[in-house]
C-alpha cells in the first residue's frame, strides 16, 4: 500500500509560489504571504491530507509555508535543488518556468516519495536564531550596496 496517495508540488520564490499536484489539471499561483498560504490551505486541504508536498529549498523562502505545514501534521519535502535539477533533465525537459518545475516537484514526489525524508522543523529558538541570522545577512548586503552606490 502507497504511503501517499497524493503529490503536491510547489516551485516557491520570493514573492509567489505555483503549486501543482500530480495527475491534475489545474495549476495555481499563491502569494508568499500569510493570506496566500491561507488560501492555499483553503483550497489544497484534500490533498495534503494523504498526500506529500514537495518543494525546493529557496534560501529561506519557502519556510514560512514550510513551517505552516508542519505545525498542521502535512508531510513536507524539502527537495535539493540540484537533484530536481537532473531529474527534470533527464526527462530532456530544459524549459524553466514556474508551472513546469512545480509539476516536476509533483512527479518527483509521485516517482520517489517512499523514499523522501520528510521535514522536521526544528526548537522554535532554533527557527528564531534561523531568521536572525538571515535578517543579519541582508543587512549586510545592503551595507555593501549603499557603500558602493
Amino acid at each position: 500500500m502507497p504511503l501517499y496517495n497524493n503529490f503536491v508540488g510547489v516551485d516557491i520564490g520570493k514573492f509567489s509560489f505555483v503549486v501543482a499536484v500530480h495527475g491534475q489539471k489545474p495549476i495555481k499561483e499563491y502569494d508568499n504571504d500569510a493570506s496566500g498560504i491561507k488560501f492555499f490551505l483553503k483550497d489544497y486541504q484534500r490533498y495534503l491530507s494523504k498526500g506529500l508536498c514537495v518543494l525546493e529549498t529557496t534560501g529561506g523562502y519557502e519556510m514560512r509555508l514550510v513551517l505552516t505545514l508542519c505545525e498542521l501534521d502535512y508531510s513536507v519535502h524539502r527537495a535539493n535543488t540540484r537533484k530536481v535539477k537532473h531529474f527534470i533533465r533527464s526527462f530532456g525537459n530544459v524549459a524553466k518556468t514556474d508551472k513546469l518545475d512545480s509539476k516536476a516537484f509533483a512527479l518527483y514526489g509521485y516517482e520517489r516519495g517512499e523514499r523522501l525524508e520528510c521535514f522536521t522543523p526544528q526548537s522554535k529558538q532554533a527557527l528564531a536564531l534561523y531568521e536572525l541570522v538571515q535578517r543579519r545577512q541582508d543587512l549586510k548586503r545592503l551595507l555593501v550596496a549603499e557603500k558602493i552606490a
